[in-house]
């Protein structure tokens, strides 16, 4: 008799008494069974629940033995703290899902209580034959929900379901038998205890079987063809049952049996990373919403799998917890609610879903199921990821951490894709109705995922609450949208400013300096956003995000708050570009590539990690010349971010198709976050002897992608997308800077960096309020707006000159510091590079104040009234902020050179001089002089070469004065970065679509692939084995 109405064992007594009572319930009405399915299904949660915390407080695990024998001929049970963590996570899911049925017939829910009953039996269960005995009640009850489906496609996939299991079921039968023959033990942990003997023929085809049928019930690549035909074709809360709590139950027994298996952890390990590989790559291809969905359950389950035996193999048991626990309560919570979604949204192709757009709250609760998957913070996945890659690091396993991160980004690229195509409404999506219980189950999903994820981040060690600061306000501000739209735009306001000044306090050294340069950019560029006075769904909300994480990203002492926050910035702007309607492959380029920088910065924190055993980022400084790798993965992810040259192709569509004020934010906010992480990176590299020979490169790399930016600026007929190439070109200046490693360069950096802030968003700010009051945004059609929109003019003007480096204003000073300092250390080919951009730079700047402003009035140029209000208010902010750093350059300097390094202030010296005393005596002649006279003779070149194309039989002369040097700067800048990436998109698509051909639909195909899975697996493990 059961002691106590908690005990575990009362699941299986209220599982198969409620099971018994369903029948005779229906007589008296469905509302009766309802009550009965929901009362079950909760008690079997409650009491779940109620071990988890007892254990986790401490308690002896709960050890059961039925029917007053041992087994196999009782029911062996154990109740300890694993098994009570994944049974809560399976009835908690089951019990959500449980709404989708209660008005179903009663069978269905006899089948379904009866599904959680064996799954918990799996989870628990100590005794190889009690385990077959529970995974076949599963099978059978999930064949049974599958099969009362009316559609053909769905009974076709129910039988290949039932083909399949009934292979893995003998099999896992048949090596229970054998192994009790060899052994003369059935109890798992028994087994264990005794696996040094379990040798010989009998006992190796025994644990062959028993490793088959669990992996085949994951549903492996390529033996899972049969498991993604019941995922697209079941209905969605059934999918989402088959998905996260039958998978979880097996997922947990192959667990437990991992012990035994420990001769064959790399091929579980490589089956795991294969699945997780493959199925997102043929993930990319798919247009149905729950086949992808399928695919995506597969390769997750093959992530988990893959890491709990590389974990194992490493002996990293300490991070079992955080890890399987993060990635299995992710999968489990996440795919059940997206399968949940699927079915209550019922359109079956991706492009149908566009009428989700117009429910904005559906429309969130999607994207976090979405982002939960994809593994990005504050998730557990995310969390789990990162504490795996470090684990993998420490021990050298460079390449399984290389699968990991690329299956991910595959992962993340179909996801995010079909979160784009949700994101803008269809002409029918106002016809979309939801019940009312359609909807709670995702929604409870969505916040159980947040309430896990705040979990998972302690048990991660981040004790930084302030680092979720951002993502708070970002709520607030949601909510509040909802109320008042004036009231949402004052409080956004105030939020940054206050919460921009909060974050900065105790902020030091470089630190404080972005910090500050954030807090003012952000400001500044916040106010100018008034000027949109339509209503703008969701911009303040991920406005306030982004700009509180780029404010709070100085703050971070610990690589993970440094990443987390990173990720925060990325996540942000991508549903803040996402919003144009223009830009949603721009969103797309952007997502991928900040994504790809994420995955070299998280890797490159682990190899350091690796090297120096800490987690605070000045542990960097420390590091030795061994974390040459580390540095150069930090290095990588933070070019990639910041745009350089090959991999700049996510920049212009960015910064051109997104709205015109988050343009400006975007260029000159958003790319000082890798610029940040890039001098961070550049100081701790110089401090530990790592890798400076890489430096020249990197230098080189710099100016290459000035000179590139420029070139392809001057080539734009589109006023922000010639602002955006030019963001390019200048920030290639601020590389190069960084990577002369020294005290000067870094000085040069940081001030370039401020004159690249205030002037990109003054011209970013220029073309919006040009955009507004014409319409138009391209040269061809702009003109003579001097005279009607004086103010803008002359803010422009000071823009320009102040970013062409002409004196009197910063861009002089900074570039005359990076060209003398790249003098002193020889660097001639970046100074030619520099040149050339220089020149181009005056090209392209010229035109634009020319094309706007001083050109033939076009259309209605004569009517247009000037900037408005919020727009000049913010370009008066950051005008001062150069006038400031132009008449008291001081007040910027030495900051800076004190913020470098404090030890070494005092001895900054360059040429004899301090440079202080440098900046006061102001001495460009021997640099800049040089410079403007060579830029001085191209210019005269080139007006020559335009003369004499001009004078040519049958030409005639160009309007415009640019259009003659197009064909050569064309024929130096060929599109070769666009066309390699556009190749590797394709190549990986089609690599997708290629092994996708497997699934042919056959089921005795999909039968003979599970025969020769257990071969191949069966033929691997006698290699290892003998």
């Amino acid at each position: 008799m059961v002691g106590s109405l908690l005990h575990p064992l009362n699941i299986f007594i209220v599982g198969l008494g409620t099971g018994f009572l369903i029948p005779l319930l229906n007589r008296l009405g469905k509302g009766w069974v309802a009550a009965a399915f929901l009362a079950a299904l909760t008690a079997m949660t409650l009491i779940s629940a109620v071990c988890a915390v007892h254990l986790y407080y401490g308690g002896e695990p709960i050890e059961i033995l039925t029917g007053g024998a041992l087994p196999p001929y009782a029911i062996n049970l154990r109740m300890g703290l694993g098994e009570a963590f994944v049974a809560t996570g399976a009835t908690v899911t089951a019990l959500l899902g449980a709404i989708y049925l209660l008005r179903g017939k009663y069978a269905v829910m006899l089948l379904y209580l009866i599904l959680v009953m064996g799954v918990i039996g799996m989870i628990t269960t100590r005794d190889l034959f009690n385990l077959f005995v529970f995974l076949e009640i599963v099978s059978i009850a999930t064949y049974g929900l599958l099969s009362l489906g009316s559609k053909p496609e769905a009974l076709s996939a129910s039988f290949k379901f039932l083909m399949a299991t009934v292979v893995a079921s003998t099999f896992f039968l048949l090596g229970t038998m054998l192994l009790y023959a060899a052994t003369g033990i059935l109890n798992i942990d028994d087994l264990i205890a005794a696996r040094e003997g379990i040798a010989g023929p009998i006992a190796f085809a025994a644990l062959m079987m028993l490793l088959s049928c669990l992996l085949l019930e994951l549903k492996p690549f390529p033996a899972n063809g049969w498991g993604l035909d019941v995922y697209e074709t079941a209905p969605g809360s059934i999918a989402a049952l088959v998905a996260s709590v039958v998978s979880a139950g097996v997922f947990f027994a192959l667990l437990k049996l991992m012990p035994l298996l420990e001769d064959y952890w790399v091929v579980i390990a490589a089956t795991g990373a294969i699945t997780f590989m493959f199925a997102n790559l043929i993930g990319l291809s798919q247009t149905k919403a729950q086949r992808l969905l399928g695919y995506s359950s597969v390769g997750q389950m093959g992530l988990l799998y893959m890491a709990a035996a590389l974990l194992h193999v490493i002996d990293a048991k300490a991070a079992m917890p955080l890890v399987i626990g993060g990635l299995f309560i992710n999968h489990l919570i996440a795919k059940a609610g997206l399968f949940w979604l699927a079915g209550v949204v019922g359109r079956e192709r991706l492009t149908d879903w566009a009428g989700l757009g117009r429910h904005p709250i559906v429309l969130a609760g999607f994207g976090i199921l979405i982002c939960a998957i994809a593994g990005l913070p504050p998730f557990p996945g995310f969390w789990a990821k990162w504490q795996y890659i470090e684990s993998l690091a420490s021990h050298g396993k460079f390449v399984w951490i290389a699968i990991a991160l690329l299956g991910s980004l595959l992962e993340a690229a179909y996801l995010f894709r079909w979160l784009a195509l949700t994101l803008h409404c269809s002409s029918d999506a106002k016809d979309w109705q939801f019940s009312r219980l359609a909807l709670p189950p995702v929604f409870g999903a969505a916040v159980l995922l947040v309430l896990c994820g705040y979990g998972a981040a302690r048990m991660a060690g981040l004790d930084a609450d302030w680092i979720f600061a951002p993502l708070i306000a970002g709520l607030a501000i949601f909510v509040l949208a909802r109320v008042s739209d004036p009231a949402q735009r004052i409080a956004a306001i105030l939020t940054v400013a206050a919460g921009g000044f909060w974050l900065v306090q105790g902020m030091t050294g470089i630190g404080f300096l972005f910090g500050a340069l954030f807090f003012v950019g952000s400001v500044a560029l916040v106010i100018a956003s008034l000027y949109r006075k339509e209503r703008r769904p969701g911009f303040y909300p991920f406005l306030v995000v982004l700009l509180l994480s780029l404010q709070a990203l100085p703050r971070a002492v610990t690589g993970l708050e440094f990443f987390v926050l990173f990720e925060f910035v990325t996540l942000a702007s991508y549903f803040l570009i996402l919003r144009s309607p223009e830009a949603r492959s721009a969103a797309f380029s952007y997502v991928l590539f900040s994504l790809t920088s994420g995955y070299c910065l998280i890797a490159g924190f682990a190899a350091a990690h690796a090297v120096t055993g800490e987690v605070s980022l000045s542990a960097l400084l420390t590091a030795a010349p061994e974390s040459a790798l580390a540095f150069g993965l930090l290095a990588a992810g933070f070019l990639i971010k910041a745009g350089a040259v090959g991999v700049h192709v996510w920049l212009p569509g960015a910064y051109a198709d997104s709205d015109d004020d988050l343009s400006a934010i975007l260029s000159a906010v958003v790319s000082k976050a890798p610029i940040f992480g890039l001098v961070v990176a550049a100081y701790a590299t110089i401090r530990s002897d790592a890798m400076l020979d890489l430096a020249y490169a990197v230098g080189c790399l710099g100016m290459l992608t000035t000179v590139v930016g420029a070139v392809l600026a001057l080539r734009q007929d589109d006023i922000k997308r010639m602002l955006a190439y030019s963001s390019m070109s200048q920030l290639g200046y601020i590389v190069a800077a960084v990577a002369l490693m020294s005290h000067l360069g870094w000085v040069t950096a940081l001030y370039l960096t401020a004159n690249h802030l205030a002037v990109k968003g003054i011209l970013f700010l220029v073309a919006a309020a040009v955009v507004l009051r014409t319409g138009r945004r391209t040269f061809s059609t702009l003109g003579g707006l001097a005279k009607t929109m004086p103010v803008t003019f002359g803010i422009a003007l000071v823009g320009i000159v102040a970013m062409s480096g002409l004196p009197p204003f910063t861009g002089f000073g900074g570039k005359w510091l990076l060209l003398s300092a790249m003098m002193e250390k020889g660097w001639y080919l970046p100074i030619a590079l520099g040149v050339l951009a220089t020149l181009v730079g005056l090209l392209y700047m010229v035109r634009f104040i020319r094309a706007i402003f001083l050109g033939p009035p076009q259309g209605a140029a004569h009517t247009v009234p000037e900037a408005p209000w919020p727009i000049l208010t913010a370009q008066a902010i950051l005008i001062a902020g150069i006038l400031i750093m132009t008449f008291f350059p001081k007040l910027l300097i030495v900051p800076i050179s004190e913020a470098i390094d404090p030890a070494f202030a005092s001895t900054l010296v360059w040429a004899g001089m301090s440079l202080e005393l440098i900046y006061g005596y102001w001495n460009p002649l021997p640099t800049m002089a040089a410079t403007v006279a060579v830029s001085l003779m191209l210019f005269a070149v080139l007006w020559l070469v335009r003369r004499r194309t001009a004078r040519l039989p049958g030409s005639a002369r160009s309007v415009n004065f640019y259009d003659h040097y197009q064909p050569l700067f064309a024929a130096f800048t060929p599109p070769w970065a666009v066309t390699f990436w556009t190749a590797v998109a394709g190549s990986t698509q089609r690599l997708g679509m290629l092994a996708g051909r497997i699934y042919t639909g056959d089921g005795q195909a999909y039968l003979l692939t599970v025969f020769y899975y257990f071969v191949a697996v069966y033929m691997v493990c006698a290699a290892i084995s003998f």
